[in-house]
């Protein structure tokens, strides 16, 4: 039991230094030594657990996605993906932020293709499958740019507004601020 504890703080505080490192340079200047001195430990001890940095950040990558999968899978899955945001903000500052992982974005904006394909086929069945992929590409991508605008400025914006920006954008547009979101603007 000892152990499990001890091996837990090992792995927090080398992730911990991994984000610590990516707000200030991108993964690919990090170096293992980098971390352990951030950590305060061996440079032995971080690979009894990870064979380089790459894999510690995939290990990361893969925890957040399963959670991001399982968030998918529950019928307010989109108020729960803005919460799980939320809850591992240091992360998504450091995966979405100046030094992010480009395929971590690019796998968060597919997560939701299958799904949303299934729906708008349903709903509009005469729309040729290929003007449906290209407006996927276009929600999501802005979805993304919303969502990467709210973790970079620290999270400005509460949960709650940005999932009113999002949902109003989404289904109608740019026209959406014309309908009172600036009620949902925050103060500079």
């Amino acid at each position: 039991m000892a152990t499990d504890r001890r091996t837990k703080y090992t792995k927090s505080v080398i992730r911990q230094a991994l984000f610590d490192l990516l707000k200030e340079k991108p993964l690919n200047k990090i170096t293992v030594t980098d971390i352990c001195k951030m950590a305060d430990i061996n440079r032995s001890t971080f690979y009894s657990y990870y064979e380089d940095v790459y894999a510690l950040l995939t290990q990361i990558h893969n925890e957040l996605f399963e959670n991001i999968v399982v968030t998918l899978g529950n019928d307010n899955w989109f108020d729960d993906l803005l919460k799980l945001i939320d809850q591992n903000r240091d992360l998504c500052q450091v995966l979405i932020g100046p030094h992010g992982d480009s395929s971590f974005i690019r796998q968060l904006m597919y997560l939701g293709y299958d799904n949303s394909m299934r729906v708008w086929q349903k709903i509009y069945p005469n729309a040729d499958a290929t003007m449906l992929d290209y407006s996927y590409a276009y929600l999501a991508n802005g979805v993304i740019g919303i969502l990467e605008n709210w973790v970079c400025s620290n999270y400005k914006l509460s949960i709650e507004q940005v999932g009113k920006l999002l949902m109003g954008i989404t289904m109608n547009g740019l026209s959406f601020l014309e309908q009172g979101a600036s009620a949902y603007a925050v103060e500079n």
